[in-house]
């Protein structure tokens, strides 16, 4: 069910405010001593004379109805209360950088090279070179590393090979918490709603209740009825109800209620039976949100993610150099005849310099999120945006069952059923005693 359903007490309470707003308003004079007097031969069942003898009257009745809450703009929470949308992912670039004395130099193709100044050697391969002369070299180190390449199916975001996979998916329904709802099952017990003649004495049928306000509701100054001034029954347990405070500040009315233990009735509503004299209201299920349709993916943002295998992309031997059958890079360099040589032979002579390189640093930035709209919030794995509360979608107001409602809102006006008046606008009716 899409609306969850008002209560049958709520219904009945509804009921008795309207009528006691009649009776406040100054608009009623009793016409009767007891709630079970006769109505007028003149007028339908229920129905009473107004003073001018030309129409019948009985109290409006106040309905209300509580929908399923709703988002103007993205989710609603799992609890019904907030809307929000996930934030959107803005993937970052990592950076590279050269160790403590070395600088990026465009001559090794960008490396991170450090220099300083070479001796001079004899004839032959300079001291730490390797080789003959003609041939002399040295080993250097490779370039940094060239990244990763992803396969088919996946791309690459923030340095990792991800796959997405098909579009997210609202998760199963589960039944809300609260202290009313049966959870096995997902349904609240409502009462039958009681068949006229079911209440005893005094107490007339309201709903699924049986009713009795105070005689004495309107003394000066009114009395609040006790459980000891309940008329007694012998078919259930009567107890004090119902209260409105005056803008006097005195309590104007209280009756008493209770509800018979063996007469049955209808089931409000869409309700089914459950017992002789219960129903069962079906409670809607609650969304727990978001979940990916295919194994191995979980949501991320609005999307299904799944890391992906890549390929890294080895190193290579910086310009200038080769690599030999060993997988290591050499560098030509001079015979030491006159020239320059660099003793360490982590080294590269460059001229009259000896240059070491090093690979570098890459420091991988992490995602980030941002909310082009709401309040931003991480909830465990997930970034998301809240737009506020969602909208509660409660309305009421009074209706008749039959007749037209009255200016004021408060009666449901019918004409003499033993007359046929010409028809005009429901009118305001005044009572007589």
């Amino acid at each position: 069910m899409e609306a969850t359903k008002k209560t049958s007490v709520t219904k009945a309470a509804l009921l008795v405010v309207a009528a006691l707003s009649m009776l406040l308003s100054g608009l009623f004079v009793a016409t009767a001593s007891r709630s079970d007097a006769s109505p007028p031969a003149a007028c339908p069942d229920g129905f009473n004379l107004t003073a001018d003898g030309k129409n019948c009257f009985q109290n409006a009745v106040v309905t209300s109805a509580d929908n399923p809450n709703t988002c103007a703009e993205g989710l609603l929470t799992p609890d019904g209360s907030k809307c929000y949308i996930a934030a959107r992912l803005i993937p970052q670039e990592g950076s590279t950088s050269c160790p403590k004395g070395f600088s990026p130099d465009d001559s090794l193709g960008g490396m991170c090279a450090r220099f300083e100044p070479a001796p001079q050697q004899d004839p032959g391969c300079p001291e730490g070179a390797r080789g003959a002369a003609g041939g002399c070299y040295i080993l250097v180190a490779k370039g940094p590393d060239g990244g990763t390449n992803c396969a088919a199916g996946s791309s690459l975001e923030g340095g990792i090979c991800i796959q997405v996979g098909n579009a997210p998916v609202p998760g199963p329904g589960s039944c809300p918490q609260a202290a009313d709802i049966v959870q096995d099952g997902c349904f609240r017990i409502v009462n039958r709603l009681l068949e006229d003649g079911s209440c005893e004495g005094d107490y007339t049928a309201a709903f699924s209740e049986c009713k009795y306000v105070a005689e004495d509701l309107f003394a000066d100054p009114p009395e609040l009825m006790s459980a000891a001034d309940c008329p007694a029954v012998g078919n259930g347990t009567p107890v004090v109800e119902g209260q409105n405070t005056h803008q006097d500040g005195t309590v104007k009315f209280a009756f008493c209620v209770y509800i018979p233990n063996d007469a049955p009735g209808d089931c409000p509503g869409d309700s089914e039976p459950l017992t002789t004299t219960t129903c069962r209201d079906a409670v809607a299920l609650v969304s727990t949100g978001l979940v990916c349709p295919d194994t191995g993916f979980a949501v991320v943002g609005n999307r299904c993610i799944a890391q992906a295998t890549g390929t890294a992309v080895p190193a290579q031997c910086p310009v200038g150099s080769f690599e030999d059958s060993a997988n290591q890079c050499r560098k030509p360099v001079a015979d030491a005849a006159g020239a320059f040589f660099c003793a360490d032979a982590s080294a590269a002579l460059n001229g009259k310099n000896c240059v070491y390189t090093a690979p570098f640093t890459v420091e991988k930035a992490p995602d980030a999120y941002k909310c082009d709209k709401g309040t931003r919030a991480v909830i465990g794995d997930q970034v998301l945006c809240f737009l506020g509360d969602a909208d509660a979608n409660v309305t009421s107001g009074p209706s008749c069952l039959q007749g037209v409602l009255s200016t004021d809102n408060l009666f449901c006006i019918v004409p003499r059923i033993d007359t046929a008046p010409a028809a005009v606008a429901a009118p305001v009716p005044s009572f007589t005693g």
